[in-house]
């Protein structure tokens, strides 16, 4: 499964950006995570493993594989058979920037996983996309 979603945001890349930057936070800003806890200290570097929960689905292990900071991150988890990729990025359009988000399955038991859960996958990225375009709006004013 493969599901790429991209919203206009009405704040430059650097404003935005503090949306992204601590994953801990998102709990308070969006109710598609209910808890995002670093596992290995602080910050948002490339190794950090990250304890993930979201509705209606266990928590998981996330690991964070690349930064590009003041822009974006992706980060992976492997359960099962299935190995999921979220790339989260702002990127610079005219005087604000556009939030995009990516998330890929792969695995023998992706094409499974995407037909039983695609739906929810898809719902929780479409309202993790609008409220973090919103929080970055607000933090521009």
């Amino acid at each position: 499964m493969r599901y790429e979603v991209g919203v206009d945001v009405d704040a430059p890349v650097e404003v935005a950006w503090t949306v992204l930057a601590d994953p801990a936070e998102w709990p308070l800003l969006t109710d598609s995570f209910i808890k995002v806890r670093p596992k290995d200290g602080s910050g948002l570097v490339v190794g950090q493993r990250y304890v993930v929960r979201q509705p209606s689905m266990r928590a998981l292990t996330w690991l964070v594989t690349d930064v590009e900071p003041g822009a974006g991150f992706t980060w992976r988890s492997s359960v099962l058979g299935v190995r999921t990729e979220a790339s989260h990025r702002f990127v610079p359009r005219g005087s604000g920037s556009r939030l995009e988000l990516r998330l890929v399955q792969s695995g023998p038991l992706a094409r499974i996983t995407g037909a039983i859960g695609g739906t929810h996958y898809r719902a929780l990225v479409d309202r993790e996309a609008a409220t973090f375009a919103g929080a970055a709006e607000h933090r521009a004013r």
